[in-house]
């Protein structure tokens, strides 16, 4: 479909759903708002004194990007004034942000407002990622029922990546779509329908500087992989960017696994499951690949908090259940 913006492509999707009465459809619209506002700010963060650090340190520990706090308050002024959500879980916030009633609606976002933000300032590519729940308790007061969810209980999922260009993608669970936003006119356009992973995985992505810290699987499973540059037509290439967006959007349109295991220093893992590896994981599943945690299927994964947090491989489905076959085997050996 040539031509066919984001918001006509998501009315199209609506129309498929006779039921739908379009609070999903305007959701998905404010998002790519915000995106629309936080790109434009991240493509003058050097002329406008967005770049550095605020001085702040978040509920993760981490150091405040000026980008970061911007986007959180796009999102929570954009998507938090939609009059579709009733609450908002923020990778950034420490506690679950209600909607005052008379401008809630029946939505759940979990987002992270500006992953990879530590690679602000070398203008490495950067991203949002978000995840649509429909509330599942009855009544207004927003309870754990309705934020402690498996990533299967999503209805959509996508990420805005901040790049080269910018670029939205999403999926509820009919197929992964992509658009580009054509700065001349203000519209993400079809730039990528109905993608799906490669069969060949030519991309193994993995923090080598975190090596000294792997269990003994993650060691074999690298080895295991690189042996295939011995065969002509398997071989296997190293990339890492450090931005899990922007890996992981590679590896969506070239074939490849990503891999952030938890090691010695992260026991339980590093990557939080609401606001990353359970939206990505919704992704990459209706683009034919896989996620886990090495044990499980991420999205069959429940939080127990907030801000749970997980290994993650994610990518090719063989090369998942190959990873996840170096875990058994290393547990068997132990």
């Amino acid at each position: 479909m040539q031509g066919v913006t984001l918001t006509q492509h998501i009315r199209q999707s609506q129309l498929t759903h006779p039921e739908a009465r379009g609070e999903l459809s305007s959701l998905l619209t404010q998002i790519g708002v915000a995106g629309k506002v936080i790109s434009s700010k991240v493509n003058m963060a050097g002329l406008v004194k967005m770049l550095g650090s605020t001085g702040r340190v978040n509920v993760q520990g981490e150091v405040v990007q000026k980008l970061d706090e911007y986007a959180e308050e796009t999102i929570q002024n954009i998507v938090g004034g939609s009059g579709q959500v009733c609450a908002l879980l923020s990778e950034e916030l420490k506690h679950v942000i209600e909607i005052p009633e008379d401008r809630a609606g029946g939505y759940i976002v979990a987002y992270d407002p500006l992953d990879g933000s530590s690679n602000i300032d070398a203008n490495v590519s950067i991203g949002t990622i978000f995840s649509i729940f429909p509330k599942k308790s009855s009544g207004v007061e927003v309870t754990r029922r309705d934020t402690m969810r498996p990533g299967r209980e999503q209805i959509a999922a996508g990420y805005i990546l901040y790049g080269s260009s910018t670029v939205f993608v999403y999926t509820v669970g009919d197929g992964v779509h992509g658009f580009t936003l054509d700065p001349s006119v203000g519209e993400y356009v079809l730039s990528h329908e109905d993608i799906r992973l490669p069969s060949k995985c030519k991309t193994l992505s993995i923090n080598q500087g975190n090596a000294p810290y792997w269990p003994r699987w993650v060691h074999d499973f690298v080895e295991r992989m690189l042996a295939r540059n011995d065969e002509d037509k398997r071989r296997v290439s190293g990339r890492h960017i450090g931005s899990l967006v922007a890996d992981f959007h590679r590896n969506l349109l070239y074939g490849g696994i990503f891999l952030y295991p938890a090691d010695q220093r992260a026991p339980r893992g590093k990557l939080r499951l609401l606001y990353e590896a359970s939206p990505l994981a919704f992704i990459i599943e209706n683009a034919g690949g896989a996620a886990s945690d090495g044990h499980q299927r991420i999205l069959d994964m429940e939080p127990t908090e907030l801000h749970h947090r997980t290994g993650l491989l994610i990518g090719n489905e063989a090369e998942v259940q190959l990873a996840e076959q170096c875990v058994r085997d290393a547990e068997a050996a132990a």
